[in-house]
């Protein structure tokens, strides 16, 4: 497993320590760091492909659509 050094105020270290240990605190920080970013990447290719393809129907059709979707 690799090793990473990160450097932190005490106060930080001491914020971190409520939580757990300090590589658990770093670890679960990273994983909600890389998570985070893989959202924002997705929501950014969703974006794209809704300004490629705009939504063709109106609100009312979409109600309506649900309605029938819900009656089968």
């Amino acid at each position: 497993m690799p090793t990473i050094s990160v450097r932190i105020s005490d106060k930080e270290k001491k914020e971190l320590l409520n939580y757990g240990t300090l590589s658990t605190s770093v670890r679960e920080g990273l994983r909600l760091y890389i998570n985070t970013r893989k959202s924002q990447e997705l929501l950014h290719k969703l974006e794209e492909l809704q300004r490629r393809n705009p939504i063709k129907t109106t609100a009312l059709e979409e109600v309506k659509l649900i309605k029938e979707d819900r009656n089968r």
